[in-house]
């Protein structure tokens, strides 16, 4: 099968929408620009959207010791101290 250019595909579609009354093209218009701006560009955001996802992992960097984060963390909790009796 030969490769097709881009030229071929405009061809192609023209050829396609020729004939068709004018209603119908606005139509087809519209579906093509709704698959242009929203299934194109969506699929286009995706793929930022995961690269940012994965640029996002990376190692922790941070001066202070393991010990010092832990006691941080165990610090940062709240007991809530409510009675509760059952």
């Amino acid at each position: 099968m030969a490769t097709r250019t881009k030229t071929d595909y405009e061809k192609f579609l023209l050829r396609e929408v020729k004939d068709l009354p004018e209603s119908e093209l606005r139509k087809v218009l519209k579906i093509i620009h709704f698959f242009k701006e929203e299934i194109l560009q969506t699929e286009r955001e995706k793929g930022k959207d995961l690269q940012m996802f994965w640029e996002s992992f990376g190692s922790w960097q941070d001066e202070r010791s393991a010990e010092e984060i832990i006691h941080e963390i165990y610090e940062s909790r709240k007991s809530s101290g409510r009675n509760i009796q059952l």
